[in-house]
C-alpha cells in the first residue's frame, strides 16, 4: 500500500513568515479582482459623468480685504501698539461681521438684488434636475419676479464665502453664482459694503463721541465758572488772597524761632558756667587759685589775671621747694604759705564777684527766652486762625484748577473727534478686487473625477476583499498542500460534458478526450494539464502495478464533483496504454445516473456475467449495485470476492466510491483498496470541509496518495498563483486557447 506525501516540514510556512506582508499573495489578490475594481470604478466614473453633466454650473468670484491697524493711526497721531492676541480678534471680528446679515442687506440695497432676475431665478439644481428626468418634479421651476429683503439677505449669507488667508491680516471675501458677471459683481459689492460699514461705524462712533464731549464741556464749563466765583466770594470775605498771608506768618515764626534758639544756646552756656562758679565758691579761699583760668571768661583785666596766676604758681612752686629743701618747719614756709593764703583770697573775692555776674546774665537770658517762646505762641495762634481759612481757599482754587484742566482736556478731544468726523478712515482697504471668473468653481471635473475614482478603487477593494473572504475551496496544488499536507496530481479542465448526454455518449466523449490529451488532436485545447494529471496518477500506481494489480479507490467530500468522470477518464487512459482495467462503479446513490448498462437484480451468476467491456478501449464496466457484486453492499462478501479475483486478471482496477460527505460506505471499501485518490472540485468544495474530514477520519488521509482539482477553469487558474507560480507560465496558453475555442464554437 502507497503512503501519502506529506508536505515537507522544512516548506512549512515559518512564524516569522507569517507575520511578514507577502506582497505576491498581494499583487496576486490585485490580480484575481482586478475586473471588480475596474467595474466599480467604471461605475463610480460613470455617476460621475452623469453629476457633471446635470449639475449646474457655478462660478467663484473673490477679493481680498486687509485688516491696517496703521490707517488708524493717521488721524489719531498716536501710535498704537496692537498684541497678536488684539489682531487676531479684529481679523475674526471682521469675518462675522462680513457674514453678518447687515453687511448682507447693504449688499442686497446697493446692487437692488430684491428684482434682480439673474439672481432670484438661478438655473435648477442637481437634484431638481434628476428629478424631473424621473418626473417626480415639475419639468420647469417657476420664476420669481420679486423677494423680500430678508430672503435675498439669506440668498446672500448662503452663498458668500469669507475666509482668512492664513494667519495674515488679509481676509478673502468670495460669492459664487450661476453667471460669471454676477458673481463679481457680488463679491465687489460685499468687499465695498465692508469699507462703507466701516465708515458708517467710525462716523457713528466720532458723532456719538462728539456730541458727548460737547455735553461735557458745557457742564464742566459751567463748573468752572462757578468755582471762580466762589473763590472770589471767598476772598472779599476773609481778606486773603492766596498763600500771601499765609507766607508772612511763616516768616516771623521762623525769624522768633531763630532767636529762640540762640537765647536757648546763651541761656545753657551760661547756666553751665554758673554752676561751675558756684561750686568754686562753695570748695572756699583755699582751692581758689586752682581755678584762675575762670577769672578768663569774664570781662577782667587780662594782664591782672596773668599776674596772679604767674604769683600763683611761683609760690606753689617755692613752698614745695622749701619743703622739700629745708623740711616742713622751716621758717621761710610760714612766710610763703601767708602770702599764699593771700593771694588765695584775692582770687577768691574775684570768683565771687564773677560768680554774681554770672547769676544775673543767667537770669537775664532765661527771661529773653521765656518771652521769645511766648512770641512764638502768639505767632502760631494767629496763623491757626489764618491756615483754616487759606486751606478752604485753596481748596477752592485747586478744584478750579482741576476743572480747568478736565475744560482743556475735553476740548482737545472734541477737537479731534471733530476731525475724524470730517474726514474717517477706515481700518479695512482692499488689496485685490474681485476679478471675472474664467472657469467655473464647481463642479470641479477634476476633483470628482478623481474622488470618483478614489471611490470606487475603494469600493472595488472592499467587494474584493468580501470575495476573497467567501473564496472557500482549493484553487491551486500549493493550498492543497498546506491546508491537507497532501500530494497534488494535478488540474483537470472542466470538460464540456451535457448533463442530459447518455452514459454511452458521455463515455464516447471521455474517450475521445483522453485520446486527443495523449495524442496531438487536442494539443492545442487542453495541452499538458488533462494528462499530466491522469499520467501522475499512474505513476504513483506504478510501484503497486509492478508488484501485481494496483487498486485504486477514487473518492470525494461532496457528489458532484467529477470523480466518476476521473475515474472513467483514468480507466480509458490506462486502456489506451494497453492495461486490462476494471472500472467499479461503487457509486450508487439514488441520484447517481451510473455507468452504462447495469444488471437487474433478478439476474444472478458470476460477477464476470454483470461486467461490460468497451469494445472501442477494452474497459471492463462493473456496477456494484449488480446481484453478482453484492447488489450494493459494498461490505458484502461478493463485493470482496470481486477484488480478491479481480487481482489476479487485471492490471488496474479502478474503484468509483461513494462521496464522503452524506455516506460511510466508501469508507468500508477502503480497506480492498491500495490506494486512495481525493478529488476535489476547484474552487467550490470548502476547505475547512475536506480538512475536517481529513482530520475526523485519519486512516483515510493515510491512505490517499494524492488529489486532483477538476473542473478548473484554465483561463482563470493563473490569477490565484503566485508572480512566480508554475501556473501562470505552463496554463496560460491553455487558458487563451480555451477561450478561444469556446468563441469560436458559439
Amino acid at each position: 500500500m502507497l503512503e501519502k506525501s506529506s508536505f515537507p516540514e522544512s516548506l512549512s510556512p515559518q512564524p516569522s513568515d507569517i507575520k511578514t506582508i507577502d506582497l505576491d499573495r498581494i499583487f496576486s489578490l490585485m490580480r484575481r479582482q482586478a475586473l471588480v475594481v475596474g467595474l466599480c470604478i467604471a461605475v463610480t466614473v460613470a455617476l460621475a459623468v452623469v453629476y457633471l453633466t446635470l449639475a449646474p454650473r457655478s462660478y467663484l468670484s473673490a477679493g481680498q480685504l486687509l485688516i491696517d491697524t496703521k490707517l488708524e493711526q493717521v488721524t489719531s497721531g498716536e501710535a498704537v501698539a496692537t498684541s497678536a492676541t488684539d489682531l487676531e480678534a479684529r481679523v475674526l471680528n471682521q469675518i462675522e461681521v462680513l457674514r453678518s446679515s447687515r453687511v448682507a442687506k447693504a449688499v442686497a440695497q446697493a446692487e437692488n438684488l430684491m428684482t434682480d432676475q439673474e439672481f432670484l431665478n438661478p438655473p435648477p439644481s442637481f437634484s431638481e434636475r434628476v428629478k424631473s428626468l424621473i418626473g417626480m418634479g415639475p419639468a420647469q421651476r417657476p420664476s420669481m419676479l420679486e423677494a423680500s429683503l430678508d430672503e435675498v439677505a439669506g440668498m446672500l449669507r448662503a452663498n458668500v464665502q469669507v475666509e482668512r488667508m492664513g494667519r495674515s491680516s488679509i481676509i478673502r471675501v468670495g460669492y459664487e453664482a450661476a453667471t460669471p458677471e454676477l458673481a463679481q459683481r457680488i463679491a465687489q459689492a460685499y468687499a465695498e459694503a465692508l469699507l462703507q460699514d466701516q465708515l458708517n461705524a467710525e462716523l457713528e462712533a466720532t458723532g456719538a463721541a462728539a456730541d458727548w464731549l460737547q455735553q461735557r464741556l458745557a457742564e464742566i464749563g459751567e463748573n468752572q465758572r462757578q468755582a471762580i466765583l466762589a473763590i472770589q466770594q471767598y476772598r472779599e470775605e476773609t481778606g486773603l488772597s492766596v498763600g500771601q498771608d499765609r507766607n508772612l506768618t511763616a516768616q516771623r515764626i521762623e525769624t522768633l524761632s531763630n532767636q529762640l534758639a540762640e537765647a536757648q544756646a546763651e541761656t545753657a552756656h551760661l547756666r553751665a558756667l554758673s554752676a561751675q562758679l558756684a561750686a568754686v565758691v562753695e570748695a572756699g579761699p583755699a582751692s581758689a587759685s586752682d581755678y584762675v583760668a575762670l577769672l578768663g571768661n569774664a570781662q577782667s583785666d587780662p594782664a591782672e589775671i596773668a599776674l596772679l596766676r604767674s604769683q600763683a604758681a611761683t609760690l606753689t612752686s617755692r613752698i614745695a621747694e622749701v619743703e622739700a629743701s629745708f623740711g616742713a618747719d622751716h621758717p621761710q614756709l610760714a612766710n610763703l604759705r601767708a602770702e599764699k593764703a593771700a593771694l588765695d583770697s584775692r582770687i577768691f573775692a574775684l570768683l565771687q564777684n564773677l560768680d554774681g555776674q554770672y547769676r544775673t546774665q543767667l537770669a537775664i537770658a532765661q527771661q529773653q527766652e521765656a518771652g521769645l517762646r511766648a512770641d512764638i505762641d502768639a505767632e502760631g495762634q494767629s496763623a491757626g486762625a489764618i491756615s483754616q481759612e487759606q486751606v478752604r481757599l485753596n481748596e477752592l482754587q485747586q478744584r478750579s484748577d482741576a476743572l480747568g484742566a478736565l475744560y482743556n482736556s475735553y476740548l482737545t478731544r472734541y477737537e479731534e473727534a471733530v476731525q475724524r468726523q470730517s474726514f474717517p478712515i477706515p481700518s479695512v482697504r482692499i488689496v485685490t478686487d474681485a476679478l471675472l471668473p474664467e472657469a467655473p468653481a464647481s463642479p470641479r471635473t477634476t476633483v470628482i473625477l478623481a474622488a470618483a475614482i478614489i471611490a470606487g478603487s475603494f469600493m472595488g477593494a472592499v467587494l474584493g476583499l468580501l470575495n476573497e473572504l467567501r473564496e472557500r475551496g482549493f484553487r491551486t496544488g500549493a493550498q492543497v498542500r498546506q491546508q491537507l499536507g497532501l500530494r497534488f496530481l494535478g488540474y483537470l479542465p472542466k470538460l464540456q460534458l451535457g448533463r442530459d448526454d447518455s452514459p454511452d455518449l458521455r463515455r464516447r466523449t471521455i474517450r475521445t478526450l483522453v485520446r486527443g490529451a495523449l495524442g496531438t488532436r487536442m494539443g492545442r485545447r487542453w495541452g499538458a494539464p488533462y494528462a499530466e494529471a491522469l499520467k501522475t496518477t499512474r505513476l504513483v500506481l506504478q510501484p503497486v502495478a509492478d508488484r501485481g494489480t494496483a487498486v485504486l479507490g477514487v473518492v470525494s467530500v461532496l457528489p458532484n464533483e467529477g470523480k466518476s468522470t476521473f475515474a472513467v477518464s483514468f480507466a480509458e487512459m490506462l486502456a489506451a496504454m494497453g492495461s486490462r482495467v476494471l472500472l467499479i462503479d461503487a457509486d450508487i446513490g439514488p441520484e447517481k445516473t451510473g455507468l452504462p448498462q447495469r444488471l437487474l437484480p433478478s439476474q444472478q451468476g458470476d460477477w464476470r456475467d454483470a461486467t461490460e467491456t468497451d469494445p472501442d478501449s477494452g474497459v471492463v464496466s462493473l456496477s456494484a449495485a449488480a446481484p453478482q457484486a453484492g447488489g450494493g453492499d459494498l461490505s458484502s462478501i461478493a463485493m470482496q470476492k470481486v477484488f480478491a479475483e479481480a487481482r489476479g486478471q487485471f492490471d488496474y482496477v479502478i474503484v468509483d466510491l461513494p462521496a464522503l460527505g452524506p455516506v460511510v460506505d466508501a469508507l468500508t471499501l477502503l480497506p480492498f483498496t491500495d490506494a486512495g485518490l481525493l478529488v476535489t472540485e476547484w474552487g467550490r468544495t470548502p476547505r475547512r470541509l475536506v480538512r475536517g474530514v481529513l482530520e475526523r477520519e485519519p486512516e483515510l488521509a493515510d491512505h490517499l496518495v494524492g488529489v486532483v482539482l477538476n473542473k478548473v477553469d484554465l483561463g482563470t487558474l493563473p490569477r490565484f498563483t503566485d508572480v512566480g507560480g508554475l501556473e501562470r507560465f505552463a496554463y496560460r496558453a491553455e487558458g487563451r486557447a480555451e477561450r478561444a475555442l469556446e468563441t469560436t464554437s458559439r
